[in-house]
């Protein structure tokens, strides 16, 4: 029986930074959750969980004990004393270190997205965040704070990014008409995309340059994955959120640069959805290292 390492992604055996195709980095933040919590205990929860999914994909042929490398790397743990900003710094510090190499992030309420891109990217309006989400997260402010889950993609927008959002199906009228008004996102709205999934397939295939996908899991239908803060109605499938992932894997356009995924909140007695959250991890890692 082979031997399994909890504190790794999959139980696989520990795998240097420096030796590693890609990165896991827990980001166990929660400061601004609007309604339900739990998001911080997410990444420990679905390192655990991620020890009962197959290292081997049985879509992709990717064999993870063979390839791609994973190197889990240790938690940023928030002090709860810093401001909300000075723990994005420390995540864009030590994300910076990480360049050429594919991370995916484990949140942690979605502001983390601000810290992970501007460590990644060395000019931000040279990248496309292809953002799955109920919630269109640009509004300016809420209750009072500008750094919050809800304005993230206001902030990386409003440093030069270019956005395209997928399953939005709740948002405020600020929001509505700054999607309406700017040329720079692309709002595939969830009542919309019935007749428009081809559009978006062909929007996401001429992408050109680095590309980070954020998947916020209330973008997915709760019948799929209802663990969330705020889930909503009529949300993506998993085949949906799968067929994302294909294209922006398979492009020669763009380069797949990144993802996370936030906004899991714990299942109080696993297993719950936790596996069903390191699955999503685990497949977005298998697209992407898939050989072609």
């Amino acid at each position: 029986m082979a031997i399994v390492y909890p504190d790794q992604f999959l139980g696989l055996p520990p795998c240097t930074v420096e030796d590693a195709d890609a990165v896991i980095l827990p980001l166990p933040f929660e400061r601004t959750a609007s309604y339900g919590t739990g998001a911080w205990r997410a990444p420990r929860a679905i390192l655990d969980a991620s020890c009962q999914v197959e290292t081997f994909d049985e879509e992709t042929l990717v064999d993870f004990e063979v390839s791609p490398r994973i190197h889990t790397a240790p938690a940023i743990l928030d002090d709860g004393d810093a401001a909300v900003e000075e723990y994005l710094e420390r995540v864009k510090e030590a994300v910076a270190r990480l360049r050429g190499k594919f991370v995916l992030s484990l949140g942690g309420e979605h502001t983390v997205t601000y810290g992970l891109v501007r460590g990644l990217a060395s000019n931000v309006a040279n990248l496309t965040i292809v953002q799955v989400d109920a919630h269109a997260d640009l509004r300016d402010v809420l209750d009072g704070k500008r750094w919050s889950h809800a304005t993230v993609m206001r902030r990386l927008f409003e440093e030069g990014a270019r956005l395209v959002q997928v399953g939005v199906r709740s948002v405020s009228r600020e929001e509505y008409d700054l999607v309406k008004r700017e040329k720079r996102i692309a709002c595939f709205f969830a009542h919309e995309l019935k007749s428009g999934w081809e559009q978006l397939r062909e929007t996401l295939r001429r992408l050109r340059g680095d590309v980070y996908l954020s998947i916020d899991v209330d973008g997915l239908d709760p019948g799929v994955l209802p663990n969330t803060g705020t889930p909503q109605p009529d949300g993506l499938s998993w085949a949906r959120v799968m067929e994302i992932t294909h294209e922006l894997s398979v492009s020669r356009l763009c380069r797949f640069l990144a993802a996370d995924v936030v906004e899991y909140v714990a299942s109080p007695h696993p297993p719950g959805c936790d596996i069903i959250a390191a699955k999503l991890v685990t497949k977005i890692l298998a697209h992407r290292f898939a050989k072609r």
